[in-house]
């Protein structure tokens, strides 16, 4: 309700213009003197001719040498290795592994609705019992009612919310909604402002004039009752099977076969994939070279890198002491 008082808004004065920090900082920097100018006349000391002679036959030495030592290199060629390509004759033996890789089954317990969706569970026939699922659920509303929570001041004219700060008042809002649990008991709570209840005070604040924004008015504060609605819903379980099952778990070698040979022709163990799982292979060979009384021994785990030694003329690398240094299967 407006008191009938009206004044015009009163604007902030200026304050005065401060002088830039940046502009007093230039004013007290002065510049460096300048210095003094060479005498006209004087000429400015050189560095000695005899020095300038001395440096330009030192450059040209050092030309020299590297040209020299650059020519020298191209005209000599790669330089010469002292190792010793011998051809070699190969043999060689191999061992091959099948592992038959399938899932540990784990028997454990669980709703039947879960089991269901996942491809590695079964459910144990003649398990299952119902039961209330306590992580699924429903909610039912058993109650609704209202309870008073506070009073608070109230402003018709712009519809606001004042509460007292002191010798003010300050714009407020209602609290937020909230919920909360209570054992089986949801509770949702909402504050709203009972209009019917309130009551002119003789508090008033001014406010901005609706038809003249350059001017304030005056109104009349009038406390009001503030009300708390409160839902009341219960939690209401699904029910669900609850059953023994069975899931897939680690995956465990449950056999290995293997095989043994020698030469180039390799051969694998006959095995069949087991249900739900997989075959996995291994291959370890032995391969020997022999060149003019020397022998050297490799191991491998490549299966084609075997057959290659085995089936292409290598080469063994033989340092000054008789050491292999080098295999290859291109002729030197």
């Amino acid at each position: 309700m407006k008191t009938g008082r009206r004044r015009k808004k009163e604007t902030a004065p200026e304050e005065p213009r401060q002088a830039s920090p940046e502009k007093d900082l230039r004013a007290k920097v002065t510049r460096p003197p300048a210095k003094k100018p060479a005498a006209a006349g004087v000429p400015v000391p050189e560095r000695s001719r005899l020095g300038k002679a001395g440096l330009l036959i030192l450059v040209g030495l050092v030309v020299f040498v590297c040209g020299s030592l650059l020519i020298s290199r191209a005209c000599l060629g790669p330089r010469a290795t002292s190792e010793t390509y011998l051809p070699a004759t190969a043999d060689g033996s191999w061992t091959t592994a099948v592992r038959l890789v399938v899932p540990q089954v784990e028997v454990g317990e669980g709703w039947r609705s879960d089991c269901e969706t996942d491809p590695g569970c079964t459910v144990v026939p003649g398990t299952c019992e119902l039961r209330e699922r306590r992580d699924q659920y429903a909610e039912r509303k058993v109650d609704e009612y209202d309870d008073y929570a506070y009073n608070i001041y109230y402003e018709e004219t712009e519809d606001r919310l004042y509460e007292a700060d002191a010798d003010t008042f300050v714009v407020t809002a209602l609290n937020p909604k909230r919920d909360w649990w209570e054992e089986d008991l949801h509770y949702y709570s909402e504050e709203w402002l009972d209009r019917e209840t309130c009551q002119y005070t003789n508090y008033t604040v001014w406010i901005t004039d609706p038809e003249d924004a350059d001017y304030e008015i005056e109104v009349v504060l009038s406390e009001c009752e503030v009300w708390d609605h409160v839902v009341v819903n219960e939690r209401v379980g699904e029910q669900d099977e609850y059953c023994q099952i069975e899931s897939l778990g680690a995956m465990i070698v449950q056999d290995t076969l293997t095989q043994r040979g020698v030469g180039a022709s390799v051969e694998w163990p006959g095995a069949i994939p087991p249900a739900g799982g997989s075959l996995e292979r291994d291959f370890e060979g032995t391969v020997t070279f022999r060149a003019n009384g020397t022998k050297h021994t490799v191991k491998v785990t490549d299966v084609d890198k075997y057959v290659r030694y085995l089936t292409i003329p290598f080469y063994l690398g033989v340092d000054e002491q008789g050491n292999v240094v080098d295999i290859t299967d291109v002729a030197p």
